[in-house]
């Protein structure tokens, strides 16, 4: 062979070389770009991906933020706790107050109320001191008067009053007792305030009516403990309460005629009490007026409604 066509021989070899050497190289880097490619894609699909999620989670956030009263959906998760405690407290506080209301409203547990309906069917005069250790005695207990209008005998008229005043009392959750709960019974002032003390009474309060021979009187009275009576020292601060409270009850209702408040040491149901008493004196029925509206239930029931707010007043005062 001759020299020149060696060297085109190898000229076309080294040709052919560098061809594949090229064709290579650029296959691997068109290969390596493709995969390049395919991540830059993914990594893209998938940070999209996050921002939707990111976006309803913020979307999510701005209606719980709504719920709650949050303006700002991107605040941090310290502020949303931070409000939510702060609403808490609000909210605990006001069923804070709530039940205080209630509570003041109520009457205090085992609040004891001895009823005693004045007089009864028939009269006892035998006498009994009119008070521990006294020498001076009075009747035992008296039939009472009678309605000049309706013919109705006091003792019946204090019944029916007490029994009224009782369910009142019962239903905002007083404890009460009745000296008596008929007219056909024989026990005498003493006797009931005895029924007090034996209860250890929170109050004794005694129902009565009046009676005059001017029949132009009128008008409610509500009798208390004297101050100066040797009987009641004990409990003339606490009687005085309770009857003052009782007092302003009525004094509410401008139906009813208030004559006002009577210190009475003379009385032996107050003298024989050794706990807080009361009496209430709740119109003449030697006044034809006032004779008939004692008769009339609705009349009554007010009046009586109006000496259980003093009532639940002294008990509240007692707590």
């Amino acid at each position: 062979m001759k020299f020149s066509t060696k060297y085109g021989v190898v000229g076309l070899i080294l040709l052919a070389l560098i061809s594949l050497i090229f064709f290579f190289n650029h296959g691997v880097k068109e290969l390596v770009v493709a995969k390049e490619a395919s991540k830059l894609q993914k990594d893209s699909a998938n940070a999209k991906k996050d921002e939707a999620g990111k976006g309803k989670e913020i979307a999510s956030a701005a209606v719980s933020s709504k719920e709650s009263g949050v303006s700002d959906p991107s605040a941090n998760q310290n502020d949303f706790l931070v409000k939510d405690e702060k609403s808490t407290k609000v909210i605990a506080k006001k069923k804070g107050e709530t039940a205080a209301a209630e509570e003041a409203k109520a009457a205090p547990r085992n609040f004891l109320v001895v009823i005693d309906p004045g007089h009864q069917e028939h009269a006892n005069l035998e006498k009994e001191p009119v008070g521990p250790g006294g020498t001076e005695s009075k009747m035992k207990v008296t039939g009472g008067t009678s309605g000049v209008a309706t013919g109705k005998p006091e003792y019946q008229l204090t019944l029916e009053a007490s029994l009224i005043l009782g369910e009142l009392l019962q239903s905002k959750g007083i404890q009460v007792i009745y000296t008596r709960t008929t007219d056909d019974v024989n026990l005498s002032n003493r006797d009931r305030a005895e029924i007090a003390n034996q209860k250890k009474a929170d109050l004794f309060i005694r129902i009565h009516a009046d009676g005059s021979t001017n029949q132009n009187v009128r008008g409610l009275s509500v009798l208390t403990p004297a101050k100066d009576s040797p009987y009641t020292r004990a409990i003339f601060d606490d009687s005085l309460k309770a009857s003052q409270f009782i007092l302003d009850g009525v004094s509410k209702n401008s139906a009813i005629n208030v004559n006002g408040l009577s210190y009475r040491g003379d009385l032996s149901g107050f003298n024989w009490s050794k706990v807080p008493s009361t009496l209430v004196e709740m119109g003449f029925m030697s006044n034809p007026t006032e004779d008939r509206n004692l008769s009339d239930p609705n009349y009554l029931k007010k009046l009586l409604s109006n000496i259980t707010d003093g009532i639940l007043q002294y008990a509240s005062y007692k707590k």
